[in-house]
């Protein structure tokens, strides 16, 4: 197949039927799809073409991740505007989309199909299977028969644990003492029963395989157990002619002689003579099974008896009360998940699946499908290696050889290296099987020539290397423009591909490991050297620059292969990060220096806790100086007003915001990033300021905050996404990479440094070769278990094709004679067990010298072996090279900024970064301000005289917004108001007691006051029809730039004529708490106090006036976004919902001015356009 038609596949392909596409790494499958959409937009292809034009609301685009989701959107984007532009001028350098225009016959038509679609993008439906089937459920209730009212859970693992608890006690507890005490010989309670249950529990499908029925309880079993063992122990008792038996066969002397034979057959006899207590069997009766006699029989006639046809039986056939526990356990632990989430109304992602599929078979099934096909009658499924088997069974009823439709598979059977999720590869197995019309990409646009040739002639070396015959390695082409792609070292080109070897015997990993670090290490550093020296240099046709730290990526499997390299690239001074890191970031040490920090600030007075906290990473003091400090009075008071300053901006504008001044008074950015590790620790510090900051909503005071960190450090928990650790920013640093987070991705040079380490198969679980049932066998028979290996070894070789197939120019691979194997007396290796070694050996066992001449094969002009020298520290590279010092590497405005976008921030962070609001006072606590102008002070000797005790007089500034902020959320409207109340609560909040009689008038004329037309006053809204201090968080997915939010913003007349708002982009979490959410009369209002003071009477609060007060302080950007968030939440808690039906609008209450007499004062009415408030919620998903 030439170039050309490879290239133009996906221009002729049938958009008609059930197709599959295989698309090898670098071959553009984001790319076809992207053209294939094209095609169904404009009615291109001719024969190969639909029955009709498309709309994007009518093409189903799915996958697996929303990164996946992301970047297809974002392809589809792209090509329609670069199809419509190069339309509009009649030209493109683009040779595909040439071709595409050709076929055009109206391109005017064309021109407005492709604006229609670009505009309409937010309709396109590419998305998740989950979010897929979740949208059908809901948008078509009827035809489905399903009523959709679920909350999602994402892992499962606390509720399986609860439910191991629960069958620990319902099942195990009570049992009685001689079953407890053999029990407890395998589990001491219920968390090593859930560590031994977890890897089965991840498997929905999972049956098990066992011959023996698991009817039985617990003390069934157990009885049966001892009563088998009673009968052999009878039966060897009553045969007194064992030891006759034995010398008068030809069986070997040498093994059952005159010393032998006696003692085992008396140890057997004692035995036989015990109490059974428990399930202990004799370690010499196998001696005495049939089949071993028959071994050991090298002359004559081996001996025969139904003693030891009994023995044998008894031991191929043992009942195992561990095996029935597992399997009772498994079906009590599902059923227990089962009923809670029933009872809290939640869904698992399987659930979901499940349920899809129920609501497809039931009678009433095809008219669901139908009408979904109406809807989409065109699917892609992105990544269809990743399928399971419940996935494929919905599409395959959706669509399988349904007229007018088209299915079409797209991925890489090579790439399938997510069994741990669920995947499964015999599903594409059976999906190949099925569909007849095949086709694939096999020109290679990621890599240089060299690099596809050298992966190409390690694949084609073995003549099966994926196992499976349904998958084969068919070799790809190098796109033409990559030809001429390489990376030199002084001038000379290296190989694409280079196995370094480890010299030696029977290697064990510990050592393979150790070398391989460090000269992947003492590697990198030399590349580095030379780059810098413009002699290590990346080049493509006439473009090159010299090879830079960020060029450079290494290749794990786990954590602990990350750290090795992490320290070997440490000890030369090379920094790096290790991207995929899964830990909670309570577990890291600025978690537990924050602790100390905190419970400092709270008692600066404790000396060890206080001397404790100088001597953290954050005050970094020498112990020296701490000796200083504490024989020096002044120094101790200067610190201890320090600690005092910041407890108390912790106490009035939250945890982060005080951490941030911190940061900045200590000047503790440029000092930390002056270390190896100070970007990784001061990443960590804030990621933890952000969730108290979260979290300090939740507690009363800030010592129950401090009391939840100290527990959270004591027992992480990894399965909270936002508590995991975020990587640095890895600009200038090494990326470690596990091998599964990098598929998808490319780096210019990779390093594998563990390319043959393995791990064999723990558990007998395995796919049945017809039914592709998936299977666990807790016997782990020798054959289930070569089975389970079988498996495990063939994902490996996915995950080797995955990591080689990352590198654009050039990739090292460390490889050493491994042995795993306790064996002695023998020369041969164990690396044909890994997936390097398995197509280098193919799959042949070898030793090391027959392993290093099939090496010679792949020495050639894009592959390379280098064999070190035993003993050698680094026979390939110099090690005289300096190391590369971390200040060379960062550019010095790094070291003074940290650009951490990803941050929890509120709309008053956003526009108090803005030039408009140079005056205003920092938000950041949880209760907002509710007077954002600058507090006037009130001296305690002020004397109040009786006339000035009005709304207008009480003392402004935050202090007293924030009382009576409080006063409003803790009253329970429907209880009368006393005035030994109102007294308590201005004396909590340190105002006079004369003010009582004038507050307790004023909230009850605040209460009382109807606020729009419907009637409708707070004293008369039920309590179960409000909620107080509604908090919510908004997810901004995309960084959030200014310019954006200001383009959608000004479509609200009064942010109009605003000044533009001016923030540094931002992305994470947009958080925000609602003074008052009512519904009445069928809508839903929010209600915001406001404390501003307008002038000295209620007159002053007109609508005019109020207005200018919104604007001048930015409410409408508040308003905007908890119009947004209440949008939401009904979107999704009410079943039919409509925002012009359930909506009533926003009530700010300027609390001076509100006036019983003329209800036009002091309250201002807003409700948004439905047209905003979608624009706003298209910019916070990343859909404008």
């Amino acid at each position: 197949m030439q170039d050309v038609v490879s290239s133009f596949m996906p221009l002729t392909l049938p958009l008609w039927g059930d197709v599959l596409i295989e698309a090898s790494a670098g071959t553009g499958k984001t790319f076809t799809i992207g053209l294939l959409y094209l095609r169904l937009l404009l009615g291109l292809g001719g024969k190969s073409d639909f029955i009709r034009r498309l709309s994007i609301k009518e093409i189903l685009v799915v996958t697996f991740t929303e990164a996946a989701t992301a970047e297809l959107r974002a392809r589809i984007r792209l090509n329609i505007q670069e199809l419509r532009i190069a339309c509009v001028r009649g030209e493109t350098h683009n040779p595909v989309l040439a071709v595409l225009m050709s076929e055009i016959s109206d391109i005017p038509q064309a021109i407005s199909y492709l604006l229609i679609a670009e505009r309409n993008m937010n309709d396109a439906v590419i998305c998740t299977i989950h979010s897929f089937c979740q949208r059908m459920l809901k948008s078509k209730a009827f035809e489905a028969g399903v009523l959709f009212q679920h909350a999602f859970i994402e892992d499962e693992t606390i509720l399986q644990y609860r439910g191991t608890v629960d069958f620990w006690r319902r099942n195990l507890y009570l049992l009685p003492l001689p079953i407890a005490r053999i029990i407890r010989k395998i589990w001491l309670g219920p968390d090593q029963l859930f560590q031994t249950l977890s890897p089965f529990l991840c498997q929905e499908e999972l049956f098990i395989k066992d011959k023996i029925h698991n009817n039985d309880t617990i003390e069934q079993r157990h009885e049966k157990i001892i009563t088998r063992i009673n009968m052999l122990k009878k039966m060897w008792l009553d045969t007194n002619n064992v030891c006759e038996l034995i010398e008068k066969s030809g069986i070997s002397r040498r093994t059952y002689n005159s010393k032998n034979l006696p003692a085992w057959l008396y140890n057997i006899t004692q035995w036989a003579l015990s109490e059974t207590l428990d399930y202990v069997i004799a370690k010499d009766l196998v001696r005495f099974s049939q089949n071993i006699l028959i071994d050991k029989t090298t002359q004559g006639e081996p001996p025969y008896h139904p003693l030891f046809e009994q023995i044998e039986f008894f031991l191929s056939n043992q009942l195992s009360l561990r095996h029935l526990i597992i399997s009772h356990g498994l079906q009590s632990i599902r059923a227990y998940v089962q009923k809670e989430k029933n009872a809290q109304s939640q869904m698992g992602f399987y659930d979901l699946l499940k349920l899809m599929n129920t609501a497809l078979k039931k009678p009433a099934g095809e008219i669901f499908a139908a009408s979904i096909r109406q809807s989409h009658p065109v699917v892609f499924i992105d990544e269809f290696q990743d399928t399971d088997l419940q996935q494929y069974c919905i599409f395959r009823t959706l669509y399988y050889r349904k007229p007018n439709t088209a299915l079409l598979l797209v991925g890489d059977p090579k790439q399938a290296i997510y069994s741990f999720r669920g995947a499964n590869i015999f599903t594409y197995i059976k999906a190949r099987a099925e569909i007849k019309k095949h086709y694939t990409l096999d020109i290679n646009q990621r890599s240089s020539a060299s690099m596809v040739n050298a992966i190409n002639h390690l694949f084609i070396h073995h003549s099966n290397p994926f196992l499976f015959t349904e998958i084969p390695f068919i070799p790809v082409k190098s796109a033409k423009t990559n030809h001429d792609m390489y990376f030199s070292l002084n001038d000379i080109k290296q190989p694409a591909l280079t196995f370094f070897f480890q010299s030696g015997h029977r290697v064990n990993l510990n050592d393979y490991q150790a070398f391989m670090a460090k000269q992947c290490a003492v590697e990198i550093s030399h590349w580095l050297s030379l780059g810098k020296n413009n002699a290590a240099i990346l080049g493509k046709n006439t473009i090159q620059h010299p090879v830079k730290i960020s060029d450079i990526t290494v290749l794990v499997r786990n954590k602990h292969e990350a750290e090795l390299i992490r320290k070997a690239l440490e000890i030369l001074n090379i920094p790096s990060a290790y991207i995929s890191n899964r830990e909670s970031v309570f577990t890291t040490l600025a978690a537990r220096e924050m602790l100390l920090l905190l419970k400092a600030l709270l008692t600066p007075e404790k000396e060890s806790v206080f001397l404790s906290c100088l001597i953290t990473n954050i005050f970094g003091m020498k112990v020296s100086v701490l000796e200083t400090v504490k024989n020096n009075a002044a120094m101790q008071n200067a610190l201890i007003e320090e600690f005092m300053n910041y407890q108390h901006y912790w106490k009035t504008h939250g945890v982060l915001p005080m951490l941030r001044k911190l940061i900045k008074n200590r000047k503790l950015e440029a000092t930390l990033l002056s270390f190896t590790h100070g970007e990784r620790y001061l990443t960590d510090l804030l990621h933890i300021g952000e969730i108290l900051q979260v979290h300090a909503g939740n507690f009363d005071n800030h010592n129950a905050l401090v009391r939840w960190l100290s527990k959270k450090i004591q027992k992480e928990d990894t399965t909270i996404s936002n508590q995991r650790l975020r990587a640095e920013h890895n600009y200038n640093l090494i990326k470690i990479i596990t091998i599964h987070k990098s598929k998808g991705l490319q780096y210019p040079l990779v390093w594998i440094p563990f390319a043959v380490s393995f791990v064999q198969a723990r558990h007998a679980i395995y796919h049945d070769d017809k039914t592709f049932t998936t299977l666990l066998d807790l016997d782990a028979t020798p054959n289930s278990m070569m089975l389970a290996d079988k498996e495990r070894l063939a994902e490996d070789v996915r995950l080797l094709y995955v990591a080689l197939t990352r590198s654009v120019f050039h990739c090292s691979v460390g490889i050493a004679p491994l042995s795993l194997s306790i064996r002695k007396n023998t020369i041969q290796t164990d690396i044909h067990q890994s997936a390097l070694g398995y197509l280098i050996q193919k799959g042949r066992i070898m030793d090391v010298d027959s392993l290093l001449s099939a090496l010679t094969v792949f020495n050639t002009d894009a592959t390379k072996v280098i064999i070190s020298s035993e003993g050698e520290g680094c026979p390939w590279t110099d090690l005289n090279t300096q190391p590369i010092a971390t200040t060379t590497l960062r550019d010095s405005p790094v070291l003074q900024t940290l650009e951490d976008y990803w941050r929890v921030t509120s709309y008053s962070d956003l526009h108090q970064k803005s030039s408009l609001c140079p005056l205003t006072l920092k938000d950041a606590s949880p209760l907002r301000s509710l007077n954002l102008r600058l507090p006037d002070p009130v001296e305690k000797n002020q004397q109040i005289s009786s006339v000035s005790l009005t709304p207008h007089t009480f003392p402004r500034g935050v202090r007293s917004g924030l009382f009576l902020h409080k006063l409003l959320e803790t009253l329970d409207v429907n209880l009368l108001l006393n005035e030994s109340w109102v007294d308590k609560q201005l004396m909590l909040q340190g105002f006079k007691k004369d003010w009582g009689p004038m507050i307790l008038h004023w909230v009850n004329n605040i209460l009382n006051t109807p606020l729009n037309n419907t009637g409708v006053s707070l004293f008369q809204i039920p309590r179960q029809d409000k909620r107080v201090e509604m908090q919510f968080y908004l997810p901004i997915s995309p960084l959030m730039t200014a310019e954006k939010l200001n383009r959608i913003i000004r479509q609200d007349p009064l942010s109009a004529t605003c000044a533009p708002l001016r923030f540094h982009q931002v992305r994470g979490m947009l958080q925000g708490f609602i003074d008052l959410v009512f519904f009445w009369n069928g809508k839903y209002y929010i209600v915001d106090y406001k404390s501003n003071w307008l002038g000295q009477e209620s007159g002053c609060y007109t609508q005019a006036a109020m207005m200018r007060a919104i604007q001048e302080h930015r409410y409408d950007l508040q308003y905007q976004f908890y119009m947004l968030a209440l949008h939401r939440y009904l979107r999704h808690r009410l079943v039919h919902y409509n925002y012009e039906r359930h909506v009533g609008g926003i009530l700010y209450l300027f609390l001076r001015g509100i006036d019983n007499t003329n209800h036009s004062y002091g309250i201002y009415q807003i409700l948004l356009d439905l047209s905003f408030i979608n624009a706003l919620d298209q910019l916070f998903s990343h859909e404008v």
